[in-house]
């Protein structure tokens, strides 16, 4: 887990804190000119940097003034910035990190994301731990083609191809602490089978209908996520299926 850096870039040097935010609002992050390890709302009042780990333990994320801002390393492989800032009405702020994790077959390979969601207060002292960890992207391919007999029967589509992806958006109401959101998954699978949990060259050779992207209807959903106080966490209105076929390469 690496930290997150939260910076006000203020119009008046050497001021201390931008104005806390009225209200809340989901904002897009995008990288800030050429520094790569940098992410700013539009108008560059607010950018999100990643920190450098310390030890086993991640320092938390720290609000600093714009005049402070420094360039920040690059995102590498494994840890990146969520390009969304949610400002909260008491002035703090959820900001996020996705974390990918990959591996390889012997003829495919797989990549999954978590997103790691922190809470900062207007102090800019955040929560010890995370206040919502989900999936929002996997992607895999496993051969399926070890003869020319495969070939055929599987009509030229050697690998069984997974593909699951997330979006996280404010929804109306919540509670006086936090936000409620929305967390809206789509899942599918090729062809028109596949299954992880069964030997592709077990199942009846391929018709050209079945050369199609499959929607999992059970990983293609949409919960609200509500804050509980008590907990410190976000949890869903509903329970999350498994969809770990989709999510752990």
């Amino acid at each position: 887990m690496l930290r997150i850096l939260l910076i006000a870039l203020l119009a008046a040097p050497g001021a201390m804190a931008a104005e806390a935010p009225a209200a809340e609002r989901l904002l897009t992050l995008a990288p800030r000119g050429a520094d790569p390890g940098t992410q700013c709302t539009a108008d560059a009042t607010w950018c999100v940097q990643l920190g450098e780990p310390a030890g086993d333990s991640s320092p938390p994320p720290v609000l600093r003034p714009g005049s402070q801002a420094r360039a920040a390393r690059a995102p590498d492989d494994t840890f990146a910035i969520w390009p969304a800032l949610v400002t909260l009405r008491d002035g703090g702020f959820l900001a996020g990190v996705e974390v990918r994790s990959s591996t390889g077959y012997s003829g495919g390979g797989g990549s999954a994301t978590e997103l790691q969601l922190f809470h900062l207060s207007s102090r800019g002292e955040a929560d010890a731990k995370p206040v919502l960890t989900v999936p929002i992207a996997g992607s895999l391919m496993i051969r399926a083609c070890f003869s020319e007999r495969d070939m055929r029967r599987r009509r030229g589509a050697c690998h069984d191809e997974y593909g699951f992806s997330a979006t996280l958006t404010l929804a109306p109401g919540g509670t006086a602490a936090r936000p409620g959101l929305v967390y809206a998954t789509k899942a599918w699978a090729y062809p028109r089978g596949a299954s992880r949990m069964q030997d592709s060259n077990e199942m009846p050779p391929l018709r050209q209908a079945d050369l199609v992207r499959r929607r999992d209807t059970t990983c293609s959903f949409t919960r609200r996520m509500v804050f509980s106080a008590a907990a410190g966490e976000y949890r869903p209105d509903r329970p999350l299926p498994d969809c770990s076929d989709y999510t752990v390469p």
